[in-house]
């Protein structure tokens, strides 16, 4: 249970849920909060920690002077790559571990299997060594329920051997491992997060890097009536922490999700898209039950377009999953306090002018609109 005094530690404190755990748990009567932090040749753990709070809009030393520190440390490592003095205080006197780095890339396999699956053994073994027990908290993905389409799973029905990539296997295999490791284990599993009321045009970028491909074609084999599942981190954040701050649970394993109830499909999307990229015509959205040959030679026929759906056929088979993932499990733990949860429509548009601003986004529309 998180209460007051509470020492948590989190890994993956530089990303995006990790980094607004650490901002979300300062303000809570906890204890202290190692923020395990990965070396960089340009930055140790502090300086990184620092960057991450500040996009944020988090002052990195008043986040220290309630009880935040930066450990140096890497979950691919044994030990978790902490010095003898961190690993023996760590060991002494955690609470609570989080769990939330990982690897995300639908394309780097190797890198997910070492992180995601080599991480959890690592994890798995620090944890066993803690004198306190502490209760170790996976944070997954909701998609470990791998290939299925047009349906609303619930926490026992999404498990399955067939997956688009490396990325959802690996962490299917990562909960597995936690789930049969014998410790006391809690797994959130968060849908597709996005950075809502997060001001930073890279985390933005982070999940909606293929939007700005699409203002350049005029039709995409997307279902019009297909909803995605998504829901904004801070959301995913407070679930976490007041699932935490309960005595006791029902559960060992929630979805941190949208659900099925009042989602936004891809068409009212797309006007959102339209707006925003002031298109003279509205972009077509086609299922890909109807989308043929005929139609891929008329959209996808120049040279460019082709090169820019190379880029989307790897997001193509998760856009038009239509898959939601029942959260009724959360809602009922959580009663009044269950959190906030606005639209995606709400902010989509917020998070699209985030992304214009981007030097990233900037440099890779270049090199599409080039001949």
């Amino acid at each position: 249970m998180l209460e007051a005094g509470s020492n948590v530690l989190i890994t993956g404190a530089t990303g995006l849920i990790g980094g607004e755990l650490v901002r979300t748990l300062i303000t809570q009567p906890v204890g202290k909060v190692w923020a395990l932090a990965r070396p960089t040749p340009e930055a140790g753990p502090a300086l990184r920690l620092g960057e991450r709070l500040r996009r944020s809009g988090v002052d990195p030393a008043a986040a220290a002077n309630l009880g935040v520190r930066a450990v140096a440390g890497d979950i691919t490592i044994e030990r978790l790559g902490l010095s003898d003095s961190a690993y023996e205080e760590i060991c002494r006197e955690a609470d609570i571990i989080i769990h939330s780095a990982a690897e995300t890339s639908f394309i780097r396999a190797a890198a997910c299997r070492k992180t995601n699956i080599a991480g959890a053994r690592n994890i798995i073994d620090f944890t066993r060594t803690c004198q306190r027990e502490p209760l170790l908290v996976c944070i997954s993905t909701a998609y470990v329920s791998g290939v299925v389409a047009d349906a609303c799973l619930s926490e026992e029905e999404a498990s399955a051997s067939d997956h688009h990539n490396e990325y959802t296997r690996s962490k299917a295999v990562a909960e597995e491992l936690f789930n049969t490791s014998g410790l006391p284990v809690l797994t959130v599993r968060p849908s597709v997060v996005l950075s809502a009321g997060v001001p930073d045009s890279g985390f933005a970028r982070a999940i909606l890097q293929f939007v700005p491909l699409l203002a350049e074609f005029e039709a995409v084999p997307i279902d019009p009536v297909a909803r995605p599942d998504a829901v904004p981190v801070q959301y995913v954040v407070d679930s976490i922490v007041r699932l935490l701050q309960l005595r006791a649970r029902k559960y060992d394993c929630y979805h941190i999700s949208a659900g099925n109830v009042g989602t936004s499909n891809y068409a009212e999307m797309a006007r959102v898209l339209d707006r925003f990229y002031q298109r003279p015509q509205p972009l077509r959205l086609i299922s890909p039950k109807q989308w043929n040959r005929e139609l891929h030679r008329q959209y996808v026929g120049t040279p460019k377009r082709r090169r820019l759906f190379a880029s989307l056929r790897n997001y193509l088979p998760f856009l038009n999953m239509n898959v939601a993932y029942d959260n009724s499990r959360l809602r009922a733990e959580l009663g009044e306090r269950f959190p906030a949860l606005p639209p995606l429509t709400s902010y989509l548009f917020e998070l699209l002018r985030l992304m214009s601003d981007d030097p990233a986004t900037a440099r890779m529309m270049r090199l599409a609109n080039r001949a």
